[in-house]
């Protein structure tokens, strides 16, 4: 079996779920085969609200090339229409970030993360077919691309790179949430949209360096979709 699907039980809040946990698993992985071999990864869902998005109830982190943890708020009001319109794209992301490991990458530095960021999130809209990414990748007006597309850009190289700042948000570096999604998002757009041809499902073992050397980032993302806040 491609997939292994572990179902945490001890909290029991899970327990109505699980019927449709399994089902959107399965068939998100039919899809995913259909693309890109797919091999060997346990996929581990638990009730874990701390990890969730408020917008979801649902949060996702691969920290390998044969586990996904998907964390899970049932509490949560938005969590049943979470399942059925996020989940799918949610696992296709992380499992591209699983079978991502598995390829020759490179220094974990702070461009690596924002592209592999990116490349799943395109990943995700072509498996699932969605016409739109999720919030994160379209969190920043277009002003606020350019001044922290510059702002990374000094870090580009770096391993030491606050994550949860350019990931998540911080008050103190005054990093707006989801910027490093966003960058990552507009970057894969911007090579996408160069290179028409090009599948998203193709690029999962592409080197980060090509999204850098095939663009001006002063003009990269002048044809990207934005979200005006």
């Amino acid at each position: 079996m491609s997939i292994n699907v572990h179902i945490l039980s001890s909290s029991k809040g899970l327990n109505p779920f699980v019927e449709e946990l399994c089902s959107v698993t399965k068939s998100i992985g039919m899809l995913i085969k259909k693309l890109v071999p797919l091999e060997d990864i346990d996929v581990v869902f638990y009730n874990n609200p701390g990890a969730t998005f408020k917008e979801t109830g649902i949060g996702g982190y691969t920290p390998c090339a044969n586990v996904v943890f998907i964390s899970l708020d049932p509490r949560n009001s938005k969590f049943q229409d979470g399942i059925k319109k996020e989940l799918p794209y949610i696992l296709a992301h992380e499992i591209n970030h699983a079978i991502r490991f598995r390829t020759p990458i490179h220094k974990e530095t702070l461009f690596e993360a924002i592209i592999s960021e990116g490349l799943a999130d395109h990943f995700a809209i072509e498996v699932t077919g969605r016409k739109n990414p999720l919030s994160w990748s379209i969190a920043l007006t277009q002003k606020q691309k350019n001044i922290f597309l510059e702002r990374a850009s000094k870090e580009w190289n770096m391993s030491t790179y606050d994550h949860n700042a350019w990931f998540y948000g911080s008050v103190v570096r005054r990093i707006p949430r989801w910027t490093a999604y966003t960058l990552g998002y507009d970057f894969v757009a911007a090579y996408l949209q160069k290179y028409p041809k090009t599948l998203a499902s193709q690029l999962i073992s592409s080197k980060s360096s090509l999204y850098l050397k095939n663009f001006n980032l002063s003009n990269s993302f002048s044809h990207t979709k934005t979200k005006e806040l």
